[in-house]
């Protein structure tokens, strides 16, 4: 799988901690929102960052969407986030604040 975004981008950074705590093998592909935009656009329609390519050619977009798939694909035992309840909601709070600094 393949990471597209600069690591300067707080939400590519994000997902390339997870990926790298979680030990699974990535490509980073650096291209920038305005320079590589027609790069990125066959795998994402809207030409942001982060952008997640799987082996099998899907692309995930937007860091929350990016971060849950992560999350299930280590399963439940190496999430970062818990599956459900009070503490999900808790977690994602604590989230949804560090991304709006």
């Amino acid at each position: 799988m393949f990471l597209i975004g600069q690591y300067d981008s707080p939400f590519v950074r994000r997902v390339a901690i997870a990926l790298k705590l979680y030990g699974l093998a990535f490509e980073h592909r650096p291209w920038s929102t305005f320079g590589d935009a027609d790069q990125i656009a066959p795998y994402n329609p809207l030409r942001r960052v982060p952008t997640l390519v799987l082996d099998d050619g899907e692309a995930l977009i937007e860091s929350t969407i990016i971060l849950d798939y992560l999350d299930d694909l280590v399963g439940d035992a190496k999430a970062m986030l818990p599956r459900s309840g009070a503490e999900r909601r808790k977690h994602l709070r604590i989230c949804a604040l560090a991304s709006g600094l």
